[in-house]
């Protein structure tokens, strides 16, 4: 398996250089540097690329690498030129330059946590080349090819694979078509951005998160990193759900933009009124930019982060309301204008997200205690995590500069909790509704708060063992912490050795297999696969398909090369579809047939993927198989129980 992975080292470079490299060149125009330039530049890199792909197609230029290279090195240097003038000749004020101990100590912590990160998600994903056989991936991976073929991928525009006209956050579909240079590619450029997200993007940033909150302590920052793969909850559960690709990276830089909004904030009221806005721009535009991000790949994760900015806003401003320069009355404006901002977004996007919920599957004593031992979404308990993070609440109970975040953990403890335990209308809509009540997806925003508590809970407990032992001193302290991040380590290597394939369980059913694996029981078989892929040399190019899609059949816009109806998972609604559904096999006898698919552009071929199912995103459609013997069809290939007709009823 590993050296398959190696052999595609060339594409996982490539989104390497797509995710980092365009936030590298405008962090540095913005004048942030060390951790907060490399941990932040993945959010940069996303915002930016997302906000391109909307404008290109107004300025009539295609989606390319060269093309997009070309824009963010204009854009950073432009942006380079307007910081030298804001600094107006002013030396540059830059976050002191850590202790060489601490350096050594995060890189230590960035290995051990995305190493274990990137071992869990390429043992379940098992090569690089796998797909997830799941109904999302249909819609995401045919987007890219639309996307390459059409040459924008726009948010504005993504819809358009589908006919539509709608806004859809297409940020993950912008960076990822970057780093696929061939149709063929797709779907291993989908998992090396994945690989990414889960080794690269998400240990910077919540690293850098419990950076700022510990206002720089080396052994909290490096062991935020090394704890970063202590939760399946986040990344690894996005991989395997769904598969929610642009919820997994939209997640993956709040932590960042967090981080850099508080900086930014910092930077104002620590600062003089002529000094404000040269030292507040730079992490003040990086953090416009990680918002973006944020918004423009799934616009739920905003509330996240408007949920934990506000909860330190408001707790940094009440700290300071009883000093003699305090203006109170200033103070519960702005408190009061913020929450009140997050709560008309909240409203909104609950409203927007429409009326379908997620039932509930638990007891409120049932999720009570998934809070508690981490094991959130049925998956199994995390009690190293949870002992830390007992440790972490103690921490934030005895540092009052802590208590906001402490909060935010009960926060989203108690939506998870909603979503699982209540299906009470109102209320599940109102708390859970940007999330579609999902419990997998409300799970996967626990680590945000989860990692940095236990990190602050491990540190705590770092200091006690150093100043309770009498041969450590305080200096041996980093000692300490490099062997706590050993143990992390181990620990981590032996559980994804013995359970390297961690099973979903949803509601009562548990999965058989990981969703990467392709075989006679997935969703898409491999009979079902060889014939997708043997498309091009079966059907003309402009061949139009048709099919039942939730058998996977969606799949052969990207992997067959040629056209489908329609080209997600999920059937279009409408009178001709059902009567397709129910009796394309008929179409020798019946004209009406002929004329329902006329109205899907008259497809030439009809793929028999079986007659479908019952389970969530599946559907019966027994006209849309057993063509054998039925007057105007021809069978055109054949690979086991797959089959490929040509329809000659309606010529």
């Amino acid at each position: 398996m590993i050296i398959d992975w190696i052999a595609q080292s060339g594409l996982l470079l490539l989104a390497v250089l797509v995710v980092f490299v365009p936030g590298l060149l405008m962090g540095f125009a913005l004048r942030l540097r060390g951790l907060m330039l490399w941990a932040s530049a993945p959010s940069i890199s996303v915002g930016l690329l997302a906000l391109l792909a909307i404008v290109f197609p107004f300025l009539g230029i295609r989606w390319a690498l060269i093309a997009v290279a070309v824009a963010v090195v204009i854009i950073a240097s432009v942006t380079f030129l307007i910081s030298i003038w804001v600094r107006r000749g002013r030396e540059i004020v830059d976050v002191p330059h850590p202790h060489a101990r601490n350096t050594l100590l995060l890189i230590v912590g960035l290995i051990v946590g995305g190493g274990l990160n990137a071992a869990r998600l390429m043992t379940y994903v098992g090569t690089p080349a796998a797909i997830s056989q799941t109904n999302d991936a249909v819609f995401h991976l045919n987007a890219l090819r639309w996307a390459a073929e059409s040459g924008t991928v726009s948010s504005l525009d993504l819809s358009g694979l589908l006919g539509g006209t709608t806004f859809y956050p297409a940020a993950w579909h912008a960076v990822t078509s970057l780093v696929a240079p061939d149709i063929e590619l797709i779907p291993v450029a989908a998992n090396m951005v994945a690989l990414v997200i889960a080794a690269a993007v998400w240990p910077l940033g919540v690293t850098l998160l419990a950076w700022v909150i510990s206002r720089g302590d080396g052994i909290v920052t490096a062991l935020a990193a090394a704890l970063s793969a202590g939760l399946m909850a986040f990344p690894q559960l996005m991989f395997e759900w769904g598969v929610l690709y642009p919820y997994a990276v939209s997640l993956a830089v709040v932590p960042a933009a967090v981080a850099l909004t508080i900086t930014a904030v910092r930077s104002w009221r620590g600062a003089g009124r002529g000094d404000r806005l040269r030292l507040a721009a730079g992490p003040g535009v990086a953090a416009l930019l990680a918002v973006v991000a944020v918004t423009l790949s799934q616009p739920s994760s905003v509330l996240a982060w408007g949920l934990l900015v506000m909860l330190w806003f408001t707790g940094s401003l009440l700290l300071g309301i009883r000093s003699p320069q305090a203006r109170p009355v200033l103070r519960w404006v702005a408190i009061a204008g913020g929450w009140a901002a997050l709560a008309i977004v909240w409203l909104i996007l609950a409203y927007l997200a429409g009326p379908v919920l997620w039932r509930s599957y638990r007891g409120v004593f049932g999720a009570v205690a998934d809070v508690l031992v981490n094991s959130h979404s049925l998956l199994p308990a995390a009690w190293g995590m949870s002992v830390l993070l007992l440790a972490g609440v103690v921490a934030a109970v005895r540092e009052r500069r802590l208590r906001w975040l402490l909060i935010g953990w009960a926060g989203f403890s108690v939506l998870y909790i909603v979503s699982v335990s209540t299906d009470l209308p109102v209320i599940k809509r109102v708390l859970t509704g940007p999330w579609y009540g999902d419990s997998f997806r409300l799970a996967a925003m626990v680590p945000i708060v989860v990692v940095p508590l236990a990190a602050f809970g491990l540190a705590m407990i770092v200091r006690l063992v150093t100043t309770a032992a009498p041969r450590l001193s305080p200096e041996r302290r980093d000692a300490v912490a490099l062997v706590s991040m050993a143990v992390i380590a181990i620990v981590g290597v032996i559980g994804i050795a013995l359970t390297p394939v961690v099973l979903l369980r949803v509601a009562d059913e548990t999965d058989e297999q990981s969703r990467y694996t392709m075989d006679a029981d997935s969703y898409l078989s491999a009979d079902e696969y060889r014939l997708l892929t043997e498309l091009p040399e079966l059907v003309p190019r402009d061949a139009l398909l048709i099919a039942n899609p939730s058998t996977g059949a969606g799949f052969a816009y990207v992997l067959g090369e040629r056209d489908i109806v329609p080209r997600t998972w999920a059937p279009p609604q409408s009178l001709a579809w059902d009567l397709i559904a129910d009796g394309l096999r008929d179409a020798g006898d019946d004209p009406a047939i002929c004329e329902a698919l006329a109205a899907y552009g008259a497809p030439d071929y009809v793929l028999d993927f079986g007659v479908g199912g019952t389970g969530p995103g599946e559907y019966l459609m027994p006209g849309m198989t057993d063509f054998e013997g039925r007057p105007g069809f021809e069978e055109v290939a054949r690979e086991g129980e797959a089959s490929l007709w040509r329809i000659t009823a309606c010529d």
